[in-house]
This record gives structure tokens, C-alpha cells and sequence, in this order.
């Protein structure tokens, strides 16, 4: 999944999204979590309200807590990363 920018999002990635500050806790494309939210994977249970959690990020944000985006979106932006990424993750340079 992309940023506004056409960045990769990456788990421990510290976004703005939808006016809501959050960090990037699930990356369910690349099968990559942050401590703790593995309990997360699970592409083939299906979640209250139909769907499953088998592609796009979880963000939790302080406003609202966890929020899934299954596509990416224009109003993503990146702020910050938090360090160690995911063995095989590839970071972008932070500019």
C-alpha cells in the first residue's frame, strides 16, 4: 500500500490519515505486524459486517483506535517511522 505520495506504508510507520494521527500496526499485504498485533492475522476469518482482513494496513489512531484501510488513500500521509521494521521489509529513506 501506497501514502499520498507514492511511498510504501510501512508497519511502525506514524501516519495522518482522515484529519486522525495513528501508527501503522498491521500490513496485511506483506504479512508484517507490530509486537503484539499478530494475534491480527487472520486472511480467511471473516470480521462482523463481511470482509476479511487479507489485504491493506491497520492504523491505530489516538482519535478513534484501530481502523482498517483495504486500499491505498490520497489522504494518507506519512509523519514519521518508529525503527526496526519487519525482517524483508524494505524502508524508504526519510527525507
Amino acid at each position: 500500500m501506497q501514502d499520498a505520495t507514492g511511498q510504501p506504508i510501512m508497519v511502525g510507520d506514524h501516519v495522518t490519515v482522515d484529519g486522525m494521527t495513528g501508527t501503522v500496526v498491521c500490513d496485511f499485504d506483506n504479512r508484517a505486524f507490530l509486537a503484539g498485533y499478530a494475534g491480527w492475522d487472520m486472511p480467511e476469518v471473516e470480521m462482523i459486517g463481511g470482509g476479511t482482513l487479507s489485504s491493506g494496513i491497520m492504523v491505530n489512531t489516538t482519535e478513534a483506535g484501530l481502523i482498517h484501510y483495504d486500499e491505498g488513500n490520497e489522504h494518507i500521509l506519512f509523519v514519521s517511522t518508529s525503527g526496526p521494521q519487519p525482517p524483508g521489509a524494505e524502508r524508504r529513506s526519510q527525507d
